[in-house]
């Protein structure tokens, strides 16, 4: 399973996928590269994270987004979600420690990750 943490976007949001659909998060890593996120590669801490309970699965994307204990404020993010291509977990407690940034989307899509947003002047 792969993983990527969101700091400081209304909170930390963590978003898990399976290596199946890291097409599909390739592009939206691309695209929030471009828009100045910077993403570092961290050490694997996936034993912290659980998965969403596949066991009693909601029958309409609707409720599923409504009864979600978790929620994305990023509108790319939240459309893969939506769509069951990746899920929302709790962040992990566990600190996140860094191996070293990332220079490309596919060395995102293929490890764990923390995304950082662009500094803004105020």
């Amino acid at each position: 399973m792969r993983a990527l943490t969101l700091l400081n976007l209304s909170g930390d949001v963590t978003i898990v996928w399976e290596p199946e659909n890291d097409e599909k998060m390739l592009p939206l890593i691309e695209a929030k590269m471009k828009q100045g996120f910077t993403f570092f590669l961290i050490e694997p801490r996936l034993g912290g994270l659980a998965p969403p309970d596949a066991s009693k699965p909601l029958k309409k994307a609707a409720d599923a987004l409504k009864h979600r204990a978790l929620a994305i404020r990023d509108g790319d993010f939240e459309a893969l979600v939506s769509a069951g291509g990746a899920a929302l977990v709790p962040t992990p407690s566990k600190p996140a420690r860094t191996v070293r940034k990332a220079k490309t989307p596919a060395d995102v899509v293929k490890a764990e990750s923390v995304a950082v947003q662009p500094m803004r002047g105020g």
